[in-house]
């Protein structure tokens, strides 16, 4: 019953990602074909700013409203989400007039030229960006997974449609991908608000000194993970500022086409990512010594999402055609850049110990790791390669990323995952990755995709058999 009930939760927080990626099939060769890579690489450098933004005014004060939720009765959740909320509006404040202050320099930076919108699109695509992110934080924690996927499709489809109406007035500009994704963001979290509005209700605003999460407690936990976010945002954001730097605003249009194929299957391991916080983090406080609950869960998930991974470079030339003439050099930087979510992914099943034992620092830790690799990698293969070099360094910057996540956690607590199975498939793929952002050969691509899944399915053959047992012959034997 527990597994089903799990099962459901899974299904219920993911069927939304499902949507959006066959949403995406069909959005992602329209917009490439309405904007240039060139304007596509504008947008991408706007959306880097604003994440930073975000990271910097909220304090990561989310994180500690995720590990403090359960710990509060149901009276007191939205007073522990306005305890988290005020460092945004102290510092959001200052961030919007310093904004303000050097829109020119900004605008110069990005774009190469003095342009007001700039300045308009970052305040307000912060301020609509963090009010969505806590809206969504509260939908999860209560555990909402189909109002979830609901609200996750409305945010892709309401995007896409502002694209279409922007395009008549915007034409091939990056106003088009910017304004719509505010205005999308904004009309989503208006609607989650509205989900929850108890907890959104204003008295709870005024009544935070109630809370039993203390100011100072909440923000002892958060303000570790600061310099921790800005680092992941660095470690996620090194490639395109590289590029930019060493590059052409075309080459990071290229590189961000190459992006949203990945996206599709990011979208897939951030439904999970949803599900997954939350979840962990009751069965721990109910049952601290089940181990194997998670070492199933890392078992399970690495075997679909390899075999995920595979199928989508198996099929890259079909993409390619997808997306149209001026993003096709996109197929030679997506390979390595698969990785990313794969491993993402596997590190939130094997991570987990940092946040149980409340070990914050290691995530820091991690971030550095990280972004040191990745600064090293981009700088040695950018100069010579361009976007196909920023997307093998973050490739295996990802790979280190994993390791390091899961070395500290399982220092604190042993959950038993086969790690030398993960590993053997990881350089598999790494290498078949790396093989098809050099060459273009269709059948080695097929014969090679095809014998690497063979080859995943042998090793995971005791977990196939597992699942075969658990799902088909137990259903058998009740019919």
């Amino acid at each position: 019953m527990i597994k089903n009930n799990l099962m459901k939760k899974f299904l219920s927080f993911s069927i939304g990602g499902y949507i959006n990626i066959l949403i995406g099939f069909l959005i992602v060769p329209i917009t490439t074909r309405m904007l240039s890579p060139e304007q596509y690489g504008v947008s991408s450098l706007i959306d880097v700013i604003i994440q930073v933004l975000v990271i910097i005014t909220s304090l990561s004060m989310e994180q500690g409203f995720v590990r403090f939720f359960f710990e509060e009765g149901e009276e007191n959740r939205g007073k522990l989400l306005y305890t988290s909320l005020v460092p945004f509006f102290i510092l959001g404040t200052l961030a919007f007039l310093l904004i303000f202050i050097f829109r020119k320099n900004i605008s110069i930076f990005i774009i190469g030229k003095n342009e007001n919108l700039i300045w308009i699109c970052l305040v307000f695509s912060v301020l609509f960006r963090t009010l969505n992110t806590f809206s969504f934080l509260v939908i999860r924690m209560k555990q909402r997974g189909n109002i979830y996927s609901i609200l996750t499709v409305c945010l892709k489809l309401f995007e896409f449609i502002f694209i279409l109406i922007l395009f008549q007035y915007f034409r091939n500009n990056y106003k088009t991908l910017i304004f719509s994704s505010m205005i999308a963001n904004l009309m989503v979290a208006v609607i989650s608000i509205l989900f929850e509005k108890n907890i959104w209700s204003l008295k709870n605003l005024k009544s935070i000194k109630d809370c039993k999460t203390t100011k100072k407690e909440l923000f002892n936990f958060s303000y570790p993970l600061i310099l921790t976010m800005a680092l992941n945002w660095l470690f996620a954001s090194l490639d395109k500022i590289t590029i930019r730097m060493f590059s052409n605003l075309n080459e990071v249009g290229i590189y961000s086409g190459a992006f949203k194929l990945v996206a599709l299957l990011s979208v897939i391991q951030n439904g999970f990512s949803t599900f997954w916080t939350p979840t962990a983090l009751e069965h721990y406080v109910k049952s601290p010594e089940d181990t194997n609950f998670y070492k199933k869960a890392n078992d399970y998930l690495s075997l679909i999402f390899f075999l995920l991974g595979i199928n989508i470079l198996l099929t890259r030339d079909i993409i390619g055609i997808l997306l149209g003439k001026n993003f096709y050099k996109s197929i030679f930087v997506m390979p390595t850049l698969v990785l990313i979510p794969i491993m993402y992914l596997l590190s939130e099943t094997t991570m987990i110990g940092i946040g149980f034992k409340k070990k914050t620092q290691y995530f820091f830790y991690v971030s550095v790791i990280a972004s040191v690799s990745n600064f090293i990698g981009n700088l040695l293969l950018v100069p010579y390669l361009g976007a196909k070099g920023a997307a093998i360094s973050t490739g295996l910057s990802y790979i280190i990323f994993f390791s390091a996540r899961t070395y500290f956690s399982t220092k604190l607590i042993d959950f038993g995952f086969n790690l030398k199975r993960i590993y053997i498939i990881t350089f598999l793929m790494l290498g078949y990755a790396l093989f098809l952002s050099f060459y273009n050969k269709i059948y080695l691509t097929i014969g090679l995709g095809l014998l690497l899944e063979i080859i995943i399915l042998l090793i995971y053959y005791p977990i196939l058999k597992e699942l075969y047992y658990k799902f088909f012959k137990k259903r058998k034997e009740r019919e």
